[in-house]
């Protein structure tokens, strides 16, 4: 399709031109996502400091609309280069209009269901000013002692694929920068739902069989479905915690499957990294989780605190720091927020 090949060039030139445009201190703070537990409402005067001086990517479980608009309002009119916010929310089984648990779902394997519900809570949230939803969930789960399961398609790689696929369609629909249509974020890449004694945060240790043909199925169908970004998994995979994971984010996901969507961390997963003991300290999290790919820090600080270090010692290059701003620059002009900063449309879906 010309007319896309067309699209796709135009947004990589608006990706770069600005980059160009951008502070250090600015392509950093693309990488950083913020917000409030989701129990807390309110948006604090440091929070919006951040945002006015570029230092934000996105935000999460702000759902007071006033407060979304009062946000992107200042990173819009407010920021150096007036670039907008994404706001994400656990949106897991609907919105308002609550559906049966993801296991639920599955064990109807009723594929166009699925794919309603998740358009549903799309919809929903959308009118709630919230475009990026923590889903799906697509873990297979093999071990009745694991808290997740609930969340989890199951046990079975073949109908986890289908679902997935399902999900994303009816989150993302056929245009992601359409109102109503919210970002898909897989989760927990990869082997999450296999930890060790069912043991949240646990430790995984497989083989690299067993990983493809049975954990591994279902992220690759959500990147061959155009899921928008992607989140990591707060385990360690065969020693190397997987938001550090290079084999996963590099090799796999980047290279094999051509993807090139946004990877978030689980919420403080880059610094679980130390209770895993395999790093040292907050900047060496950084550094691994920089180096391994991993594009935006939710709630940790570490990439703030440490990464301009890490550039003026060379440890860590511009270059490749370029690489983690484009991906999420990629997944905001594909959300249409740049058009659309202020959820145009929303109306429609007004509850």
């Amino acid at each position: 399709n010309l007319n896309t090949f067309a699209q796709v060039a135009d947004t990589e030139k608006q990706i770069e031109q600005l980059l160009q445009k951008m502070s250090l201190e600015e392509k950093i703070g693309q990488l950083n996502l913020r917000g409030t537990s989701s129990r807390s409402k309110g948006m604090t005067e440091e929070l919006k400091t951040m945002i006015r001086q570029g230092k934000v990517g996105a935000l999460l479980n702000i759902t007071d609309t006033l407060l979304v608009l009062e946000a992107q309002r200042i990173a819009v009119e407010e920021s150096p280069n007036h670039i907008p916010l994404i706001f994400g929310r656990d949106v897991v089984h609907g919105y308002k209009t609550i559906f049966p648990i993801p296991l639920g779902l599955s064990a109807s394997w009723d594929l166009s269901l699925i794919e309603k519900s998740s358009q549903v809570a799309a919809n929903e949230a959308y009118s709630r000013c919230i475009n990026w939803t923590f889903a799906p969930m697509v873990d297979i789960s093999r071990d009745a002692r694991w808290g997740r399961i609930a969340e989890s398609p199951g046990e079975d790689p073949y109908l986890a694929s289908r679902i997935a696929e399902a999900y994303v369609k009816g989150f993302q629909g056929d245009d992601l920068s359409q109102p109503g249509n919210i970002a898909a974020c897989v989760k927990h890449f990869a082997a999450y739902g296999a930890a060790e004694g069912g043991r949240d945060y646990n430790t995984v240790s497989m083989s690299e069989q067993q990983l493809r043909d049975i954990y591994l199925k279902p992220f690759e169908a959500s990147v061959k479905a155009g899921a928008a970004s992607f989140m990591t998994a707060f385990n360690d995979l065969n020693g190397i915690p997987c938001t550090a994971n290079e084999f996963l984010l590099k090799d796999v996901l980047r290279k094999e499957w051509k993807y090139d969507g946004m990877v978030v961390s689980d919420w403080n997963s880059t610094a679980e990294m130390l209770a895993h003991g395999y790093a040292v300290d907050g900047k060496d999290v950084a550094l691994k989780s920089a180096t391994a790919g991993l594009d935006m820090e939710m709630t940790s600080t570490t990439y703030a605190d440490h990464l301009q270090k890490l550039i003026e010692e060379k440890r860590f290059s511009v270059s490749e720091l370029d690489e983690l701003v484009k991906n999420v620059l990629r997944m905001k002009f594909r959300t249409g927020i740049f058009d659309n900063p202020y959820f145009k449309g929303r109306e429609k879906f007004k509850l």
